[in-house]
């Protein structure tokens, strides 16, 4: 019997059966066996997970006594006293057993049966399991591998130290370093690998202390965590779970390594190996490869640089036309043009400012620019009441500019149409990421609102167009509302780099 495996789902104390009522889409949801049995033993209820387990369905057991669904007519008896202790304090009882299943095979259940009351009478009985066949099948399969390898390892350990030249036959084929020491930490095995990468001959070392081929500041240190491991009931550190150390070499210097200890018990005395490797290269290469690619970096933060300074040229070459027209028409697109552009120079300044060069906090973002374009149409304080409302959002390069082209279309319409004169309003932003991996964005003001002439399908204004195409590029949905002024939400996939 094994009640621990159903501890946390049976109950800590004796239900009411007016929890149970009407449950039953509920017990669908969860992902243990639920059934509901009669006072007589016969089913009432079985939630999905036990008819996929079990094979039979709900029309199939109902009515049908527990104990000759799943069990064979020899265990039913020992199934009734289940259920019969569950009518005494502390009104449950727990078993791990076979259950039948309708196919013919048989699901290994760790189950709890309650008893079920109401107004203190009792009514009925709840069975709460996990299906645990998989779980105690690798459980033994576990132990099984655990035993067999601790006999191999056991039986090989003892073949090594009768058999000196085997073992050394076995380890100097190794290219890693292996060394063995004794409980007094002096050397017993010192392969050709280490040879190669101490540059001292085995017989040099054999019978010495381990100390030295260790740095001196390190020997304290060691001894410690020898000392910690000799005490541990650990075999080995597993080769995951390698840690770098520094080791000495026979002219002084000091390398870092790579290095693996375990521990066997002969004759009541402690063995130690460990297996050891020069990492020196690796080091150097690891180093080389990150100082390229804080290059690289730098590189790509000075192109977005450059780039938003071209922008920057280009938004200056537009001020200076400006200069040369009085053409209201014309001057209109030279400001629009500036726009789109400050928009996408903001991006890459936000991009090269950042530690992220592949993605920009949008939510932040969003401030910056509309404030801008905002100063750059003069609106006077008090006539737009501006609110935000920002989730903190990261997106990628490719999305944020199309989205910001979005914004400075949206923002840019809503100062020179929605509120002509001096009529004064309301304009709010939110964005925020939903449960679908989707990014929101709610462009909302209270002016006097979008045409009905206008659609969005066939709009012949060169912003709106450019916000349904973009819209399509992203591969957007856009929901836009006309009541109180004008609303435009849309729902955008957010890209993953």
């Amino acid at each position: 019997m094994k009640p621990e495996l159903v501890d946390h789902f049976s109950m800590n104390e004796v239900i009411q059966l007016d929890v149970m009522e009407g449950s039953e889409e509920l017990f669908d949801t969860i992902d243990t066996l639920f059934l509901k049995v009669n006072p007589n033993g016969s089913l009432n209820y079985c939630n999905r997970v036990c008819r996929e387990a079990s094979g039979y369905s709900l029309e199939e057991m109902r009515g049908r006594l527990f104990w000759e669904v799943f069990f064979p007519q020899e265990e039913g008896e020992f199934i009734r006293n289940l259920f019969e202790e569950a009518l005494e304090a502390p009104y449950r009882s727990s078993y791990e057993n076979q259950w039948r299943c309708r196919e013919g095979g048989f699901r290994l259940i760790s189950f709890t049966i309650a008893a079920l009351f109401e107004k203190g009478e009792f009514k009925n009985y709840s069975v709460t399991g996990l299906d645990v066949t998989k779980l105690r099948r690798m459980e033994e399969e576990l132990w099984q591998y655990r035993t067999d390898l601790e006999d191999q390892i056991s039986q090989r350990s003892m073949e090594l130290l009768d058999s000196r030249n085997r073992l050394a036959g076995i380890v100097d084929s190794a290219e890693d370093a292996i060394i063995s020491v004794d409980s007094k930490q002096q050397i017993t095995l010192f392969n050709i690998g280490a040879e190669k990468t101490f540059g001292y001959l085995s017989r040099e070392v054999e019978g010495r202390h381990l100390s030295m081929l260790i740095p001196n500041r390190f020997h304290e240190l060691h001894r410690k965590h020898v000392q910690n491991f000799g005490g541990s009931e650990k075999i080995s550190k597993r080769m995951d779970k390698r840690s770098e150390i520094s080791a000495k070499k026979k002219d002084g210097t000091e390398f870092h390594a790579e290095a693996n200890i375990s521990q066997v018990t002969v004759m009541g005395e402690k063995i130690y190996t460990v297996v050891l490797r020069d990492i020196s290269e690796r080091k150097l290469f690891e180093k080389q490869l990150q100082d390229s690619l804080n290059e690289k970096e730098t590189l790509l933060r000075e192109i977005h640089h450059r780039v938003k300074n071209n922008l920057q040229v280009i938004s200056s070459l537009f001020t200076m036309q400006r200069l040369s027209t009085d053409d209201p028409d014309r001057l209109t697109l030279i400001q629009e043009s500036q726009h789109r552009i400050q928009s996408m120079a903001l991006i890459h300044e936000k991009i090269y400012q950042s530690d992220d060069l592949n993605n920009v906090r949008f939510d932040q973002y969003i401030q910056e620019l509309v404030t801008d374009i905002f100063q750059s149409y003069e609106v006077y304080p008090g006539k737009i009441l501006l609110q935000f409302e920002l989730k903190p959002i990261s997106l990628h390069i490719d999305m944020a500019i199309p989205c910001s082209l979005i914004l400075n279309e949206l923002t840019s319409n809503t100062l020179k149409y929605a509120f002509p004169g001096e009529r004064t309003g309301n304009l709010l932003i939110r964005i925020n990421q939903d449960s679908q991996d989707q990014l929101h964005l709610l462009f909302e003001d209270d002016g006097q609102g979008l045409p009905s002439t206008i659609e969005m399908e066939n709009v012949e204004s060169l912003g709106l167009r450019l916000v349904r195409v973009l819209t399509n590029q992203l591969r957007g949905k856009l929901d836009l509302k006309r009541e109180h002024g004008t609303s435009f939400s849309f729902y955008f996939p957010i890209k993953k780099p």
